[in-house]
């Protein structure tokens, strides 16, 4: 029997009675919870955020300065981490235990002096960072200036952060994912407290300005307390925490090399929106903003469901390659991680199309944010999430790649995707504004997803277009709950406000999508609902 995307010829004792299937659920339900707590989190973070400085000039100063410092992070850290370190950890431990924690200890060397690097790097260059990456605030020197400062204070971060990405690696290669998934809350809960600092009375006689430089300082101090609730879990694991010898790091230059080109095709997303902000900086003030929330809510359900499967399906992936797993598991590891992948994120980029505004209004129209941000935002967010089904699967391909041992394709792919990305954003923003820019990102996004999941037979034996039995029936199932919500939507919004009115179309949709896929006999449903309920 040939393993493919399937959807539909595979039996559902195959998944639901094994034990493969029953793990993976588990696993990426735990991941996946953690994630949801942690973006929770993140909202209320950035709700309050926009709420206390507005959505113009000074949070664009400050979205901008976090984007450079993002980019970092997510190049150098958290996800290039993940595809270079957990295989070749991965290989190590298959010849010891030694080898591994010995590798470990050499690995953890080299990102935190290399990170060290790169942040006093960053606050050295940070002018012509700045005038680079947001060229259209030349025309306010002001607001380059505290873009600046604010990239300078935020640089440090980084250390603590890929630091604790490594941590959390090590931790998911040792099948722990909930804890390791949760720590990075810490950061959210820090702003949120200050945000409530800055808003009490005693801070009334400081600048809007000075503030949120102390809120720049205190995100930037949040990644050494992710670091310190890490920490312990891997002493626990019996790794030793302390900095190799010279000689001895050296051996980990192998996974660094490795991980230059993770970077780039990991930080696809980060790198998709870095492009649009330079190009939003030419455009009126707030446009960075709404990039920015635009974002965070289209990869609320990329974060939540396909990267928890890809940080589930890595490690066995990566076992599999190193010799030490079961052969013919990558396949069967992939079909799981694409289903769940499809079974979200279909629904969800409907559910963010037809919702779009009430959501944005619900979450961030407080305060100083006024109902005109909240439209911009909301025609972002439309325009963006109609590349949510590309961005998981290019999220779960390219750890499937890297899982193989696979890393130049990815990169290529990436390169190519970023380009038509840069080329298709100039003439679609200066014919639609900002959301010519996110049709831009969706349009690429999805070249690139159709490259990727033809490639992947030859890296992995998983065949990605066979019969597509399941999918007909997801695209069934999400074509009702279109029409509910689209329904839900129009009898009520003139009566309930967007809280509300977001609340009762999600539920209502939620209702419609399991019940249809109940009733179509899409068994694979359960892949979602095991962990939900």
């Amino acid at each position: 029997m040939s393993s493919s995307f399937k959807f539909s010829h595979i039996s559902p004792v195959y998944h639901f009675m094994s034990e493969k299937s029953n793990s993976f659920a588990k696993n990426v339900s735990g991941f996946a919870l953690a994630s949801l707590i942690t973006k929770i989190l993140g909202y209320a973070r950035d709700s309050l955020l926009v709420a206390c400085f507005g959505g113009g000039a000074l949070t664009d100063a400050y979205y901008a300065a976090f984007r450079l410092v993002n980019i970092f992070r997510r190049t150098v850290g958290e996800g290039a981490i993940n595809a270079s370190f957990i295989p070749m950890l991965e290989k190590e431990r298959a010849k010891s235990e030694e080898n591994a924690k010995a590798f470990f200890s050499s690995v953890w060397t080299l990102i935190i002096c290399a990170s060290a690097i790169l942040a006093l790097s960053g606050i050295l260059l940070r002018r012509p960072l700045v005038r680079f990456f947001t060229g259209g605030f030349a025309a306010n020197p002001e607001q380059l200036a505290l873009t600046a400062l604010l990239t300078a204070i935020l640089m440090p971060h980084l250390v603590f952060v890929n630091a604790a990405a490594l941590l959390q690696a090590a931790l998911n290669s040792a099948r722990r994912f909930f804890a390791p998934a949760l720590a990075p809350a810490v950061f959210s809960l820090s702003i949120i407290a200050c945000l409530f600092l800055l808003r009490a009375g005693f801070t009334a006689s400081l600048s809007p300005a000075y503030k949120i430089t102390i809120l720049a300082a205190v995100a930037s101090a949040s990644g050494l307390a992710q670091l310190a609730i890490l920490a312990p879990m891997m002493l626990k694991e019996g790794y030793c925490l302390r900095l190799s010898a010279p000689g001895r790091a050296l051996n980990g230059t192998q996974a660094l090399a490795f991980a230059l080109p993770a970077a780039a095709a990991l930080a696809q997303d980060q790198l998709s929106m870095l492009i649009n902000t330079v190009y939003a900086s030419f455009l009126a003030p707030g446009s960075i903003t709404a990039i920015y929330n635009a974002a965070r809510i289209v990869q609320f359900p990329v974060s939540l469901f396909a990267a928890s499967a890809a940080a589930v399906s890595l490690p066995e992936l990566s076992r599999i390659t190193a010799g030490s797993g079961e052969k013919g598991g990558s396949s069967a590891t992939l079909e799981l991680a694409f289903k769940t992948t499809a079974l979200i994120l279909l629904p969800a980029a409907i559910g963010l199309v037809f919702l779009s505004l009430p959501i944005s209004r619900a979450l961030f129209e407080h305060g100083r944010f006024t109902y005109e941000q909240s439209a911009v935002t909301s025609r972002a967010i439309l325009f963006l999430a109609l590349g949510l089904p590309a961005f998981g699967i290019n999220k779960v391909a390219v750890s499937a790649f890297y899982g193989a041992g696979k890393n130049m394709l990815p990169v290529k792919v990436v390169f190519f995707q970023l380009c038509a990305n840069a080329l298709l954003g100039f003439p679609l923003m200066r014919a639609m504004g900002l959301q010519g820019l996110m049709l831009a990102t969706s349009v690429s996004s999805w070249g690139a997803a159709v490259f990727l999941l033809l490639r992947l037979e030859k890296a992995t034996g998983f065949t990605a277009f066979g019969d597509t039995g399941v999918f007909f029936k997801i695209a069934a199932a999400t074509a009702a709950m279109g029409l509910a919500v689209l329904a839900g939507k129009f009898s009520f919004e003139g009566f309930l406000g967007p809280i509300a009115l977001t609340a009762l179309c999600v539920a209502i949709g939620l209702a419609v999508y399991f019940l249809a896929l109940k009733a179509l006999g899409c068994e694979d449903r359960k892949l979602v609902t095991r962990g939900m309920f």
